[in-house]
């Protein structure tokens, strides 16, 4: 008479099946509960986000706020005050953030485009990827702002402060930069292809392999001090 345990060794067919199955429901057990805490944390995200963007649109303040992902696009959100704020990778296309303040905000890959930024006071904050084509951000101050490969496509940029800021391989084509402070700025491998940089300020700016074919320099102070005549119309 065959045992029970004499049975279970002389048959590996069985022995192999009867392992799969435990394993696979076991998987199956694993894939469930991680599929659960998921949804639990994505639901906990999302509802953090609603809260920190309601409190934002009712008092324009934010401090230390979750808004990564949040669609607001067109939101007026004038004079407000964003302080270590999470907006990466948002929907703010239109949105009014004129004579705002902001400190160490996140905005990267946010989308910008067409919004009012005019007279903002942008510390320390990273914008790297964001689109801020057709943004108006004239007469700002943008001290060691991070736009590394942005894109500011025809944005106004007239009169504004880019002190140190980090520019490398952005798209600045046809955007206008009259009269702007780029001193220290890293201009590296940006596109300034038909921007119009009069009297702009490049003093000790890094402007390898940037492409400034078609901009206006007129009157503007290139990197090493002299004050360029490229783009000035001659009578």
């Amino acid at each position: 008479m065959i045992t029970i345990k004499e049975g279970l060794l002389n048959n590996g067919t069985f022995l192999m099946k009867s392992t799969a199955f435990t394993h696979t429901v076991t998987a199956i057990a694993s894939a469930l509960v991680a599929s659960v805490m998921t949804i639990g944390l994505t639901s906990s995200v999302q509802a953090q986000n609603d809260e920190h963007l309601q409190a934002l649109l009712e008092h324009r303040t934010c401090q230390r706020c979750e808004l990564s992902g949040i669609a607001a696009n067109g939101a007026n959100l004038r004079e407000s005050f964003l302080d270590v704020a999470d907006l990466r990778k948002s929907a703010l296309s239109g949105a009014i953030l004129a004579f705002s303040t902001i400190y160490y905000a996140d905005f990267r890959g946010s989308d910008l485009s067409n919004s009012d930024l005019r007279n903002t006071f942008l510390i320390h904050s990273d914008l790297i990827q964001a689109n801020l084509s057709g943004a108006n951000a004239r007469n700002s101050r943008w001290k060691y702002a991070d736009l590394t490969e942005a894109n500011l496509e025809n944005a106004n940029l007239i009169d504004i402060e880019l002190v140190y800021a980090k520019l490398n391989g952005a798209n600045l084509t046809n955007a206008s930069l009259r009269n702007a402070s780029l001193y220290g700025a890293d201009l590296t491998g940006a596109n300034l292809k038909g921007a119009d940089l009069y009297r702009a300020d490049l003093t000790n700016a890094n402007v390898t392999n940037a492409d400034l074919s078609q901009a206006n320099l007129c009157r503007a102070t290139m990197p090493d001090g002299r004050i360029s005549m490229q783009g000035c119309t001659k009578f």
